[in-house]
């Protein structure tokens, strides 16, 4: 059995590493380096990560499966986000 790109999983995973290893990133620099990030902020950026990646999925690419992954995930941390700032 063959692993296919063209995977809701594979887009949900995809989706997920990204933001979250960018809210690493900019929480290292916000504590290391002193730049004035606020927590939301470093959020709300995590999220817009995911949009040209999932444009990339599904138009350059055409794996419509992954990019609806893609579109889960950058979903579930809008609504974390929500949860937890507003």
């Amino acid at each position: 059995m063959s692993f296919k790109l063209d995977n809701f999983f594979f887009g949900t995973f995809i989706g997920l590493i990204f933001p979250i290893s960018l809210i690493f990133f900019l929480t290292f620099l916000k504590s290391e380096l002193n730049f004035s990030f606020d927590d939301s902020t470093i959020y709300v950026i995590s999220c817009l990560i995911n949009l040209p990646i999932f444009r990339y999925f599904m138009v350059n690419l055409v794996k419509d499966k992954s990019g609806r992954g893609i579109l889960f995930s950058t979903f579930l941390f809008l609504f974390f986000y929500l949860y937890k700032y507003m």
